[in-house]
C-alpha cells in the first residue's frame, strides 16, 4: 500500500515507450502489467485498496476518466476526493464533447469519431463516457470538489481542490 503523505500520482500514465508524458515527481499507475516502470499496477477502481485515505496530495487524470462507464464516475471522483489531503488537488484532463461536435460541423467526422470513441488500440483504448466543461464541473462539485481552474479547449483541464466537506 502506498502511504503519505504528499503523495502524487499520475492515473492510469501509460506507456512512456508509446508517447505517454512522464510527469516528474509522480508516482505511475496504470492497469497494463506490461508497461515497464511503474509504481502501481492495479485498476483505477481498486485504487482506494492501494493507497491510503487522505496520503495524496496531488492525483492527475490525463485522458483516463472516459474510459470508465458514465454511472461509474461519481464514485471514482468521491474516492479520489478521499484520498487527497485537505486542500489537495485533483488535475483532470478529459475530451471535450463540444469540441467534437465542432469537428463534424466542420465535416471532420472520422476524426471526430477518432477522438470521441478513443484509439480502440488495446482492450482499454475505448471512451465510455463523454464530458462537457458543464458536466465535468456537476460531477466534480457533487464529489465534494471546489473548482479551482476549469479550461475548456479541445480537450477539458480541471483543477479541483478538496474542501474538507464530508459529503
Amino acid at each position: 500500500m502506498l502511504v503519505g503523505p504528499g503523495l502524487k500520482i499520475d492515473l492510469g500514465s501509460g506507456n512512456v515507450e508509446d508517447g505517454e508524458n512522464l510527469e516528474k515527481g509522480y508516482l505511475r499507475q496504470d492497469i497494463d502489467s506490461n508497461i515497464k516502470g511503474l509504481d502501481l499496477v492495479c485498476d483505477i477502481r481498486d485504487l482506494d485498496k492501494n493507497v491510503e485515505q487522505e496520503s495524496c496530495i496531488t492525483i492527475r487524470a490525463s485522458h483516463v476518466m472516459e474510459h470508465f462507464p458514465t454511472a461509474e464516475i461519481p464514485g471514482l471522483f468521491k474516492m479520489i476526493y478521499n484520498l487527497l489531503e485537505l486542500e489537495g488537488i485533483f488535475e483532470i484532463i478529459v475530451p471535450n464533447l463540444l469540441w467534437h461536435f465542432e469537428l463534424i460541423e466542420y465535416k471532420k467526422d472520422n476524426e471526430a469519431i477518432e477522438h470521441m470513441f478513443g484509439g480502440q488500440k488495446d482492450e482499454w483504448d475505448f471512451h465510455k463516457t463523454g464530458f462537457t466543461p458543464r458536466i465535468l464541473k456537476k460531477r466534480l462539485e457533487e464529489a465534494g470538489f471546489i473548482i479551482v481552474t476549469l479550461i475548456p479547449d479541445t480537450s477539458i483541464t480541471a483543477f479541483a481542490q478538496k474542501n474538507g466537506n464530508t459529503n
